[in-house]
């Protein structure tokens, strides 16, 4: 985050230095116009950096993650979001560690990733049901042994076993 507001103040600079350039060629310029081209410059590269972050966040996942969920959103203070929503956040499953957890391979484990822009990604396990299209999250009983919460559907649980069911299992219960 500090990175962003370094080239934030240097996006505004930038903006300044070309105002001020422009004041120099065009002598009757008034010169609240460089703060405003400073300030205009900072907007413009938080609007492009908003609208950038999924799609760069997205290209540095591994081979094999699959987004199951990008989550628009739009604000009053951000008019332009009406226009075209801004994904701040999604969700993502890596298909590439997925692992079986019953002798038929029917249930999979598998571990979903919840990015949202400027914070810290976070992992959640849960197991999927691939002949019924259920999830349920892993929990871990007193004695240390996971075991699934409560099966049941959320609004993404389609992509989800759509993205984990269906791949071939190894020998060892993992899946490829």
């Amino acid at each position: 985050m500090i990175w962003e507001l370094i080239a934030t103040v240097f996006a505004g600079l930038g903006a300044a230095g070309i105002v001020l350039g422009l004041r120099v060629l065009f002598k009757k310029l008034p010169k609240w116009l460089v703060p405003a081209g400073a300030g205009l410059g900072m907007l413009l590269f938080q609007i492009y950096s908003e609208y950038t972050w999924y799609g760069h966040t997205r290209s540095l996942l591994p081979q094999g993650t699959v987004v199951v969920a990008e989550i628009k959103e739009t604000a009053p203070y951000k008019p332009w979001s009406y226009y075209k929503p801004q994904i701040l956040r999604f969700v993502a499953v890596d298909t590439g560690k997925l692992l079986a957890v019953n002798d038929d391979k029917n249930i999979i484990q598998a571990n979903l990733y919840f990015f949202e822009r400027r914070m810290s990604a976070h992992t959640w396990p849960v197991l999927v049901d691939c002949q019924k299209r259920l999830q349920a999250n892993i929990r871990t009983t007193r004695n240390g042994i996971p075991e699934p919460g409560e099966w049941g559907k959320t609004e993404y649980t389609e992509k989800i076993a759509q993205a984990v069911c269906g791949k071939t299992v190894s020998a060892g219960g993992a899946v490829s």
